[in-house]
């Protein structure tokens, strides 16, 4: 157990003068720091003043400045506004000149460190953003004519999708993409780096599909792609007029390697245990199964599938033991040399090579640069995984990358690891009492159990708060789940994956992938048991931001706190928990297109309407909106449309208070909805004196999606997910069309009443007050879009 520095007589001096400088005034010789304080501001203010003292005596400042880091840059990516360039520089240098200046103060130098180290975060985050600026295209763009070289090129469940970086496009009056993503109809892209012409139709990038929502079109942005849509037609080989982008040649052969990999693991393992040994092996996981992926995700074992720790951890440590023993082989060597230090070379080289092979995802370059730092530690005799090794690797890949503050995978990267360090650091004692009271061998295996409880704990409740927030399901029996498999994937599974690697180039590889795919078809067997019991799939509700942060600073209290302020722990993660519970849900909300619109019934739940006869228009929004109100078991259920009453022009939804909420299907639906609904949902210009608040959304363009909310007067106010026009480097610049002509009057072809005229709401109801809303959307955002998984946010 980590035990802090004790103070000699000599340090009394320097505890109380810091005490003193926090308010403490005179510090006691020997403080008990887990006493708790008298219960009066006086003494909470004096023992909390005490305890900080005690946390920056033993320098643990340093542990919160990655936070401080990842604080600034999330304030510039959540600003409304665009920065200025180099604005965060200047009070990043002012505060980090005045911190220098108040060095004797340890209160006021550590105070003005942290606000420096937030401003550079907001500095780096900005900067980057301004370096890697690039078009994204403002408005959707039919059958128009693409070429490009493929960078990426993947399989999904319903076709595939490459990504180009194109070189030419014949539409004048658009500003052309650097790159673009689209999705093709077959099964069988062309081959990455390759020259290719297709035409497709394109559009922005999707927005959220409701307001708070994940952001799938900033997501996408910041890895440089400018707009997404389908193909019409095959991709033709064709001749490049320009030479192709830095560092596709390096691209080329490593995909060509992770291929020819995953033919040779599939050519011993044909089934679906092959595609999760060539995704735990290469990274590419288009031929999982999404029965397994959803099935890991309940039962809590996504994370294997997931190349993070464990993985970079053992190619790692095996290269090293092996290169060490090697090298002992040689007695002059082994005496008289470092072999230890010599050994973490190649095992630094191995390490390398598999980031770049598995495609350095976020948790896997955290993995490599905690992994490195580890190897460092063992070449220079340092210790190796400590807390401070986690803050200088999640430095350095925030500077590298600031956009990882986003990343759903890298948060649940670190909260993973940093409860892992954390949990070991003061519980890790409770490992070594099987071996105490059983004896050394006979102890092994409840040492093991006691580690894997342990781990799994740990991990568990630090991840748990960013999988309610980004996925909106909690997995309560993953302890269960991970007790089960991770002996499998431990022992079986990853060793025989590595060993197949070793063997490879001799030939030799079949047994190995075999007996890996028996490990992976045991853990799958474990995975659907624990997926099948009742309560394993908890679905909750979206929680704001402000619940997140909340219950993140009670994280970061509690791993890195280690006087009385971890008491501040709990009442932060309550108070996170408190603004969850009572955020309000939305009683309204329409998906970018008007295809689909969801309304709260006087019940809770969602019932649907959407732009056809039967089903729903929208299925992305649908599982977003179902997922956001905690109703995920919900999707695909037969009643969701139950309640809606539709007809070849359109269809209704009561609002709880009993008003109606119309979508418009036919321009011929326009007067009677505006006369007899509280709420319009068209992509029709609507009439002039038209009644009732109209959602009109133009196709041609993207925003996002629209929640109402009920007010207690009666009133609906409306929130967009993304601003009419953009603000931010990421936002479409949406062109303004001619606006076409609004209907007025009445239907002069003498068609037969809308739905409306039969519908209980036959008085004309009050409006609901509210600006009308012109929001655009691209056609093709549900199907370009799957679902979010914990490692692959798009």
């Amino acid at each position: 157990m980590h035990e802090p520095p004790q103070l000699g007589p000599g340090d009394a001096p320097r505890r109380r003068a810091r005490a003193a400088v926090l308010g403490a005034g005179r510090a006691r010789r020997h403080p008990n720091d887990w006493r708790l304080p008298q219960l009066s501001l006086a003494g909470l203010w004096h023992g909390a003043a005490t305890a900080l003292a005690r946390e920056l005596d033993d320098r643990r400042g340093f542990l919160f400045l990655p936070i401080g880091f990842s604080a600034g840059a999330a304030l510039y990516f959540a600003a409304p506004q665009e920065p200025l360039p180099y604005a965060g520089f200047v009070p990043a240098l002012a505060f980090a000149g005045l911190a220098v200046a108040a060095r004797a103060r340890p209160l006021a130098f550590h105070l003005l460190a942290l606000l420096a180290v937030i401003a550079a975060g907001f500095a780096v985050a900005a900067l980057q953003v301004q370096l890697m600026a690039h078009p994204v295209l403002g408005r959707t763009l039919n059958a128009v004519e693409l070429r490009g070289y493929v960078e990426a090129a993947e399989l999904r469940p319903r076709g595939s999708r490459i990504t180009l970086a194109v070189t030419g496009m014949e539409r004048a009056g658009v500003e052309m993409p650097r790159r673009v993503r689209v999705t093709l109809a077959g099964r069988q892209p062309p081959a990455v780096g390759s020259h290719v012409t297709l035409r497709a139709t394109l559009g922005p990038p999707p927005g959220p599909s409701y307001p708070g929502g994940f952001d799938f079109g900033r997501a996408i942005w910041l890895d440089g792609i400018g707009a997404t849509g389908y193909a019409l037609g095959r991709p033709q080989l064709s001749p490049a007029a320009v030479a192709p982008p830095p560092g596709l040649a390096l691209t080329t052969w490593l995909d060509g390697t992770r291929h020819a990999i995953a033919a040779r693991i599939r050519a011993a393992l044909p089934g679906e245990e092959g595609g999760v040994a060539v995704a735990l092996v290469t990274g590419l996981r288009d031929a999982v199964p999404e029965s397994i992926e959803e099935s890991m995700r309940i039962s809590g074992l996504s994370h294997v599938l997931s190349i993070s720790g464990l993985h970079m951890a053992l190619v790692a440590s095996t290269v090293f033991f092996l290169a060490r023993a090697l090298l002992a082989l040689v007695a002059d060597l082994a005496l008289y040399r470092p072999i230890k230090a010599w050994a973490a070379l190649p095992a630094m080289l191995s390490a390398s090579f598999y980031l770049l092979l598995s495609g350095a995802e976020v948790p896997t370059q955290r993995a490599y640069v905690m992994t490195l730092l580890v190897l460092a530690g063992i070449v220079l005799g340092r210790p190796a995984l400590t807390l401070r090794t986690l803050a200088v690797a999640a430095l350095v890949l925030l500077i590298v990358s600031p956009r990882a503050v986003l990343d759903p995978g890298a948060q649940m990267s670190f909260a993973a690891t940093l409860g892992l360090i954390a949990a070991y650091e003061r519980f890790g004692f409770l490992i070594t009492l099987p071996s105490e009271k059983a004896g050394r061998w006979l102890g092994l295996p409840g040492r093991y159990i006691a580690a894997l409880v342990l781990a799994s704990l740990a991990a568990g409740l630090a991840t748990a708060p960013y999988a309610a927030y980004h996925f909106q399901r909690l997995a309560p029996l993953s302890l269960l789940a991970n007790l089960g498999a991770m002996p499998v994937v431990s022992f079986v599974v990853m060793p025989a994956g590595l060993a197949g690697s070793i063997l490879m180039p001799f030939g030799w590889d079949d047994p190995a992938w075999r007996l890996m795919g028996w490990g992976l078809a045991r853990m799958r067997d474990i995975s659907d048991l624990v997926a099948a019991l009742p309560g394993a799939d908890r679905g909750v509700p979206a929680m704001p931001m402000a619940s997140l942060v909340l219950i993140s600073l009670g994280l970061m209290v509690l791993c890195l706190a280690r006087t009385r302020l971890v008491g501040l722990a709990p009442l932060l993660a309550l108070a996170g928990i408190a603004t969850a519970a009572t955020a309000p849900r939305p009683d309204l909300l329409v998906d970018a297109e008007a295809r689909t619109v969801a309304v709260r019934g006087r019940d809770g739940t969602l019932a649907f309407m959407g732009d056809r006869d039967t089903g729903i228009g929208g299925r992305f929004a649908v599982e977003q909106w179902l997922s956001a109100d905690g109703q995920r078991a919900r999707f695909g259920a037969s009643d969701l449309t139950a309640a809606a009453a539709c007809d070849p022009l359109g269809c209704t939804l009561p609002l709880p208070d009993g008003r109606l909420v119309a979508v418009s299907r036919d321009r011929d639906s326009l007067e009677d909805d505006c006369r007899l609904a509280a709420v319009l949902v068209t992509p029709y210009a609507p009439p002039l004196d038209c009644a009732a608040t109209v959602i009109h959304r133009d196709v041609r363009t993207a925003i996002g999606g629209v929640a109402g909310t009920l007010m207690p007067d009666g009133s609906l106010a409306l929130a967009s997910a993304r601003p009419a026009q953009g603000t931010r480097p990421w936002e479409p610049k949406v062109p303004s069309p001619p606006p076409p002509e609004p209907e007025r009057g009445g239907d002069a072809r003498g068609s037969p009443p809308s739905k409306n005229a039969t519908k209980p709401a036959a008085t004309s109801p009050p409006a609901i007050s509210g600006p009308a809303q012109a929001i655009d959307a691209p056609l093709f955002s549900s199907s370009e879009i799957e679902p979010a998984a914990a490692d692959d946010p798009q």
